[in-house]
């Protein structure tokens, strides 16, 4: 009860966890500027439990804004009451070419019933991302992005973590707005857990 409590605990924050979206490029924000992002997702995996298939949408709103030189933040909020915080820093930052790293953290708190007993669970993720992009033109640009992920389980009576992996390819539409338009797969390293995301995403700059 408890391993299979444990995937459903995987399955759950991968949905609610935004991190798996990446909905950005490797490039940097100058400093002080901004954007906006309004999203949407479908995530799905056919190992929920041990085999039964899951398939769910979720909405996610993304802020970034350029801090220092070369570094931006982010915030990510996605339907089901998660949060991401992350920063990115600039690595290469070419005419066509550009890439970069970085560091952040997602969560999620939960509840759930497990054999008629409620159990309140939080999820937390590091992730450590690298994202390659090369433009095209100053509105095309094409990018991905892979993601290793320490996920740490809490709760009642019920601890744990994993490592997982994301990679993410997807096209960049337009400049001061547009859309991302990307594909996520998610591989769990020391379990079988497998999924992917389709996600795309209104964005604005101002």
């Amino acid at each position: 009860m408890i391993k299979k409590f444990l995937l459903a605990v995987v399955s759950l924050s991968a949905i609610g966890c935004a991190s798996v979206s990446t909905l950005q490029t490797a490039r940097v924000l100058d400093e002080g500027d901004s954007f906006h992002s309004l999203g949407l997702a479908f995530y799905s995996s056919d190992d929920f439990l041990g085999g039964d298939e899951i398939s769910i949408p979720l909405l996610e709103y993304t802020y970034r804004r350029g801090v220092w030189d070369k570094i931006d933040l982010g915030l990510k909020l996605a339907l089901l009451g998660s949060a991401v915080v992350d920063a990115k820093y600039n690595l290469i930052n070419g005419e066509n070419w550009a890439l970069a790293t970085g560091l952040g953290l997602g969560y999620l708190s939960f509840e759930s019933t497990v054999s008629g007993t409620n159990q309140k669970s939080t999820i937390l993720d590091v992730f450590v991302p690298v994202y390659l992009s090369y433009d095209f033109s100053k509105t095309t640009s094409v990018y991905s992005a892979a993601k290793y992920m320490l996920r740490t389980v809490s709760g009642s009576g019920v601890a744990g973590d994993g490592s997982m992996l994301s990679s993410t390819l997807g096209v960049k539409l337009g400049d001061q707005s547009g859309v991302f338009l990307e594909g996520s797969l998610i591989t769990g390293l020391d379990n079988d857990f497998t999924g992917n995301q389709l996600s795309g995403s209104y964005f604005f700059r101002f």
